[in-house]
């Protein structure tokens, strides 16, 4: 058993568990606090005998605060508080104060003495004035106990909303990724298979079998190995290096490329499609007309603990599709905040006939599956 389920699990051995410690930790401060006497003349603080009607009678106390929290975080929280019922709630608590000092003066008045005869035990404290008891043992003592339960919930129910807004961005993200990978525009799948049959009717065989592998390459890639949560730098650049090689054959050779690698990936690595989509936005500048030229550089820089890429290209006066230029923007900024945060810098800049995008990830420790959570510690608990 771990902290996080200790304190967030609803079943039903964690819960007894810890609800078993903090009323025992309560009832020794309560203990402490409240039942002893002031020895007359010097005033020293003297304890109330700790014996069996002792037990009883702070049992019996410690039984109206459990009422009156347990009545107060399960009903009253709920009901009002949640619900922003803030008047109805302030009566609520005036009618449940009143009972608690009702409860506690008649356990002083008839229960109490009652314990002492049974027992013959005539403690101290009994004689002191009954009202002020009742006060110091109810009105005075539940609400702080209340109060610490209802803090404790609160903080469990502001965590447990955070660790769900996270697990909803989370599948957000994922589902953004899964769009992402069947966002490949028709346009470039049939332009690409249009392009190999005409090699293959022209008797090109060797262009065409090399384009229908790289079109394959890319198409397994996002189907099956984009479902990691992580994938080898090395293949997310072989894949922008074919995808730039198809592009090219589609826009008929009007497109120049230039891709510089420096250093080794290695091992490394990185959130699937991050690079790619990046890379797939700048073809949104670019012009469609026969006679225009294209032109994109692309540069990866690798280092021990981080990578860079500088992704330069021309482009028309304004964005083919202007939103979904900013959406491609904004989607990878929200993947880099959630996998990398504070690990990143990503840039751009646009000119009349240029745009740059620099990116920049430190790679050390990416989200990974413990933002996951199980249905059951997402569940509130009572305490």
């Amino acid at each position: 058993m771990n902290w996080y389920s200790f304190i967030f699990s609803e079943k039903k051995s964690h819960r007894f568990r810890r609800h078993l410690i903090f009323w025992v930790l309560w009832w020794m401060y309560f203990i402490v606090t409240y039942f002893y006497y002031l020895q007359t003349g010097l005033q020293k603080i003297e304890f109330e005998p700790w014996n069996f009607p002792f037990f009883i009678k702070s049992v019996l106390l410690l039984s109206l605060h459990i009422t009156a929290c347990y009545y107060f975080i399960n009903y009253l929280m709920p009901q009002y508080l949640f619900k922003a019922r803030y008047t109805a709630l302030v009566m609520q608590i005036l009618i449940l104060a009143f009972l608690i000092l009702l409860s506690s003066y008649l356990i002083h008045k008839s229960v109490l003495p009652v314990i002492n005869t049974a027992f013959d035990y005539n403690p101290a404290i009994a004689s002191q004035n009954i009202w002020w008891t009742s006060i110091t043992s109810g009105l005075l003592s539940a609400p702080k106990v209340i109060s610490a339960a209802a803090a404790i919930k609160l903080l469990k129910r502001w965590w447990l909303k955070q660790k769900e807004k996270e697990r909803l961005e989370k599948e957000k993200l994922m589902t953004d990724l899964e769009l992402l990978k069947a966002q490949m525009h028709p346009e470039f799948l049939f332009s690409s298979l249009d392009n190999i049959c005409l090699m293959v009717q022209k008797k090109n065989i060797g262009s065409a079998s090399m384009l229908l592998l790289k079109l394959a390459d890319i198409l397994s890639y996002i189907l099956y190995e984009c479902d990691n949560k992580l994938v080898l730098l090395e293949k997310e650049i072989k894949v922008i290096k074919d995808y730039l090689v198809l592009q090219k054959t589609r826009m008929e050779n009007r497109l120049e490329i230039d891709v510089a690698v420096k250093g080794k990936p290695d091992d490394k690595m990185v959130t699937p499609l991050l690079l790619f989509s990046l890379v797939e936005n700048s073809f949104l500048y670019f012009a469609d007309e026969k006679l225009e030229t294209n032109w994109i550089n692309l540069e990866f820089q690798i280092e021990p603990a981080e990578f860079t890429m500088k992704l330069i290209h021309g482009k028309t006066t304004e964005p083919l599709v202007p939103s979904a230029n900013e959406n491609a923007i904004a989607k990878a900024m929200k993947r880099l905040d959630f996998f990398y945060p504070g690990n990143y810098e990503l840039k751009t800049t646009v000119e009349p006939e240029i745009m740059m995008t620099y990116l920049k990830i430190v790679l050390e420790e990416p989200m990974n599956e413990k933002s996951i959570y199980t249905s059951e510690e997402m569940n509130y608990a009572t305490v």
